[in-house]
């Protein structure tokens, strides 16, 4: 039997809306959430050391980074650490909101390296503050001495496409 061609058409552009329909359904986004002192360096590199202050799910994780607490091979060749005569040892991280002045609860620090923050309202500070203050503690080699070093970032959103077609 021979179909006329209004209706191979209007099967044609229902296949075509259902593609469609598929395609867009399935397009899923994540926005990763990072506090930079340069938007365009995902690192923020000093003398010894480098820092990193990314949100991950409910907290906010600020990494510290050393040639002592990740090894030479990684501070030097995949973070592109400044080379230093230093040795630097990181003792304690403070986070605090420049627009509302809210600081952030020490949750927890994994491996001497990475602080962990949590606010039961985390997403909405993150949302009224385009910046903080991150201040750093640290020591230098074998010296008693504990120095403070303050710096300013600027909130970083990177939205990227997760999905595509649905497989199994």
């Amino acid at each position: 039997m021979k179909q006329t061609p209004g209706i191979e058409l209007f099967k044609n552009r229902i296949l075509v809306v259902g593609l469609l329909i598929l395609f867009i359904v399935s397009c899923q986004t994540h926005t990763a959430i990072e506090y930079r002192q340069d938007t365009s360096q995902e690192y923020l590199r000093q003398d010894g050391y480098a820092l990193s202050c990314k949100v991950d799910g409910d907290v906010l994780v600020v990494g510290t980074y050393t040639p002592e607490s990740w090894g030479p091979g990684f501070y030097y060749d995949y973070l592109k650490g400044k080379k230093s005569e230093k040795r630097i040892k990181i003792v304690n991280v403070k986070v605090s909101f420049i627009e509302t002045a809210d600081t952030l609860k020490l949750k927890e620090v994994r491996k001497e390296r990475e602080y962990i923050f949590a606010d039961p309202h985390l997403a909405d500070l993150i949302n009224n503050n385009k910046q903080l203050q991150l201040t750093i503690y640290f020591k230098e080699s074998d010296s008693p001495i504990i120095v403070e070093k303050e710096f300013t970032l600027v909130r970083f959103k990177n939205t990227k496409s997760t999905g595509t077609v649905p497989h199994s």
